[in-house]
């Protein structure tokens, strides 16, 4: 019996120890499994980490690794309370097209070039400047502009303008070949690189930049001017890049410049973006961004009053920027209503953007003037550029102030007085004397008819 009850007990014993080795097998074969899984996973991570969002879903040539996808991000208001709210560097880095969060609940389009136009390059239709003749008695208007400011104790140094009678193609200014940064008028040269591609059959469907637009001119949201500056220029914002990367990424970025540059815009910049950017999570520029300013940091957009007023001579007088057709389409895209009862109900201190409260358009509510512009309005600058009209029988203006430093930005009645002094002198003159001439093929009446 007590033999018997020992057989029993190393039977027992053996089954245990056999079941032992089997678990402890088992557990191994999981471990390894676990790891293979985890080095092809990290594998695979580091793959997509190393490609552009433009490499994966741009390439002519390549079928997408990923599924196109866009995303949204959270604005910096309401990332302060939330948790989840992507990183600038993880926006960056993200490999899949990133969207303003109001593109994505409209269902908006993303542009697409057509074949063979991916790295087309074009520059502006117009080479040579108008032939502008100066005039002292703008000249005088111009000079009283000046004492105005100083008068109200505002720096003289830090204002330039630039004033032309379209009609009989005189023009006056100060400090106007002076480079100055633009704030928001930058956008109104991006809209004209953006139509000139348009025109020239680099884009799929124009209607697909349309919301866009809008809200970069008649709202000058930076969101929206973001993305187009990115598609027109074939870059997007990242993080910082290694030295030849980087090299590369400025030279598309700068194609922009050597639009304008190559038709007589000396030494203009406009490749930088205008901040904060939201659905980037880019209150301030960041990486590459960054690395385009310049350390110490000094590269700002800078435009002359000159330019910004030849720009919109050339778009909604001459009608001949780009096209005729598209100078029609951009002009109409800047014309402002002066009528109380509508820029009243946006206050420039809210969220959106007042284009005429504050600016040169303000003042001019009481008459029948038709008025078009963009305007601009950071902490340390306030600009604008602006066609004004009377009609067939009136004058037809326009007044280009770019005033650099933060007396003007905080100075909210200046612009509009400034505009009110142009006006009344404008007018007057015009009542007083027969213009001399247009300097171009376009009569007044048609391009009334245009717009």
């Amino acid at each position: 019996m007590q033999q018997w009850c020992r057989k029993i007990f190393l039977n027992q014993l053996s089954k245990r120890r056999f079941v032992g080795k089997i678990n402890k097998l088992t557990v191994t074969l999981t471990i390894v499994g676990v790891l293979i899984a985890t080095l092809i996973t990290k594998s695979q991570t580091e793959h997509f980490a190393t490609s552009s969002p433009k490499q994966v879903f741009n390439s002519p040539t390549t079928p997408p690794v990923l599924p196109v996808q866009v995303i949204a991000t959270s604005s910096p208001k309401q990332a302060l309370n939330s948790s989840t709210t992507p990183s600038p560097k993880q926006v960056l880095n993200s490999p899949v097209e990133v969207l303003p969060d109001w593109a994505i609940t409209k269902s908006l389009p993303i542009p697409s070039r057509q074949a063979r136009q991916k790295d087309s390059e074009i520059v502006y239709n117009l080479k040579t400047p108008p032939n502008f003749k100066q005039s002292q008695e703008l000249q005088a208007i111009v000079d009283d502009v000046i004492n105005l400011t100083i008068a109200q104790g505002l720096p003289k140094k830090a204002l330039s303008i630039t004033l032309i009678d379209t009609k009989t193609g005189e023009t006056a200014g100060y400090q106007q070949d002076t480079p100055r940064y633009p704030a928001s008028v930058v956008k109104l040269f991006w809209m004209v690189v953006l139509y000139a591609q348009i025109e020239s059959g680099i884009w799929k469907n124009e209607k697909d930049f349309t919301p866009y637009v809008a809200k970069m001119i008649k709202e000058s949201d930076n969101e929206a001017a973001s993305f187009i500056l990115d598609k027109v220029t074939q870059t997007h914002s990242e993080p910082e890049l290694e030295s030849e990367k980087f090299k590369s990424w400025k030279n598309k970025r700068q194609q922009v410049n050597r639009f304008f540059q190559q038709a007589g815009y000396k030494d203009i910049n406009i490749s930088q973006k205008t901040f904060p950017i939201d659905y980037l999570n880019l209150p301030e520029p960041k990486g590459s961004e960054l690395q385009m300013l310049g350390n110490p940091i000094w590269n700002w957009n800078k435009i002359t009053t000159k330019q910004g007023a030849r720009l919109l001579y050339e778009t909604c007088y001459a009608g001949q920027a780009v096209s005729p057709q598209a100078s029609k389409k951009m002009c109409t895209w800047l014309k402002r209503d002066l009528n109380p009862k509508v820029w009243q109900k946006k206050s420039p201190d809210s969220d959106g953007f007042n284009p005429v409260q504050t600016f040169l358009g303000e003042s001019l509510s009481d008459t029948n003037a038709r008025f078009y512009s963009k305007a601009g309005w950071v902490s340390r600058s306030r600009a604008e550029t602006a066609m004004i009209s009377t009609g067939n029988n009136g004058v037809t203006y326009i007044l280009a102030i770019f005033a650099e430093d933060s007396a003007y930005a905080d100075e909210t009645k200046i612009f509009p007085q400034i505009s009110r002094l142009v006006y009344n002198r404008m007018t007057s003159r015009h009542s007083n004397s027969t213009p001399k001439g247009a300097i171009h093929s376009f009569t007044h009446s048609r391009i009334q008819e245009r717009l």
